[in-house]
């Protein structure tokens, strides 16, 4: 009889520190985020931004890989789109795996059948989130930002093989015996937020000029060109003209070589078709947006401004030996 007494206080024991465990916390909600970077406007515009960060839960499986395990989600509270400089907007896209299906807002989702290794492959154990946007033109620079919620529902088992001996529920989750929850309860919420920062980008066009052939250096002609150029929306800026590859101080100069024998021939960039400014790359010496030809203060990504110059032989030089000479000059656009 004493023995009798032993074994079902022994039993008891173990009951109780089976039904103790089974409450043990092994989960954890936190806030998460994904962060897309920094990016041209232009390329906002053309191709869809992607990246991934977390999604805000995290739980120790490593006890317990070959049980069973339920974890749902549901996508709250958004409007999925990243908001930026006055008001503008970028759609964007949240998925489970990276180019997934998009999770639709106010959805549950049934996520258990996931491998456990897959389901939290994400930093330190937690469970990634993929994020794309959708291209859109017309931006403005700065930083676009908007969140959604994940609301978590989980019963994770953090010790067993293939029978759970103990798990962590999300609150008022019934977990089952042997099939599915029916009731789900009200989960835990994780706000995600997600950043993109769209930069200042311009296209340029500037086509080549050609001066053409002449047997003295007083025999050349002036000529115009117009650079075209466009940029982000709502930015004004200046253009600039540096010196090109064979200045010599602030003289420009187009070079020819013959064997181990360099020619040079003088020449100047002004600012317009009748200007004797000298168009250069520091100061006064750029050209300011609203001073374009075609287009001025026009600043919506899409209209081009055109900038038109007068460039010249100078006088007064010595005619150098013939021969095709040219220069390099770079545009660059600053905001």
């Amino acid at each position: 009889m004493p023995t009798v007494s032993r074994l079902i206080a022994l039993f008891a024991t173990t009951l109780a520190f089976v039904l103790l465990a089974a409450r043990a916390e092994a989960c954890t909600v936190s806030a998460g985020s994904a962060n897309l970077g920094g990016v041209s406007s232009y390329t906002v515009g053309t191709t869809s931004q992607q990246g991934s960060g977390s999604a805000g839960l995290q739980c120790d499986i490593t006890l317990a890989l070959l049980a069973t395990h339920y974890v749902g989600l549901r996508v709250e509270n958004s409007t999925l789109l990243l908001t930026g400089p006055g008001g503008l907007t970028i759609p964007y896209i949240p998925s489970a795996t990276q180019n997934g299906a998009a999770l639709p807002l106010n959805t549950f989702e049934n996520i258990s059948s996931t491998p456990l290794l897959s389901l939290f492959s994400g930093t330190g154990g937690t469970v990634p989130i993929y994020i794309r946007t959708t291209p859109t033109t017309a931006l403005r620079a700065g930083d676009y930002t908007g969140s959604f919620d994940l609301r978590w529902y989980y019963s994770i088992c953090t010790v067993g093989v293939v029978a759970c001996i103990t798990f962590d529920n999300s609150p008022g989750l019934v977990r089952p015996l042997l099939t599915a929850p029916t009731n789900w309860g009200t989960g835990v919420v994780a706000r995600i937020t997600v950043t993109l920062t769209v930069q200042n980008d311009c296209i340029i066009n500037a086509p080549a000029a050609g001066f053409g052939s002449a047997p003295l250096v007083g025999s050349f002609n002036p000529i115009t060109r117009t650079i075209q150029i466009r940029c982000s929306a709502g930015t004004s800026y200046t253009v600039g003209l540096d010196d090109g590859a064979n200045a010599s101080g602030a003289v420009r100069r187009m070079r020819y070589t013959s064997g181990s024998t360099s020619s040079y021939l003088n020449y100047e960039i002004y600012k317009t078709t009748s200007s004797t400014e000298r168009w250069g790359s520091v100061g006064a010496a750029r050209r300011a947006s609203g001073t374009a030809e075609t287009n001025p203060n026009i600043y919506d990504s899409v209209t081009t401004q055109g900038y038109t110059y007068r460039a010249a032989i100078l006088p007064g030089q010595v005619t150098p030996p013939g021969g095709t000479y040219t220069d390099t000059v770079r545009v660059d656009v600053a905001f």
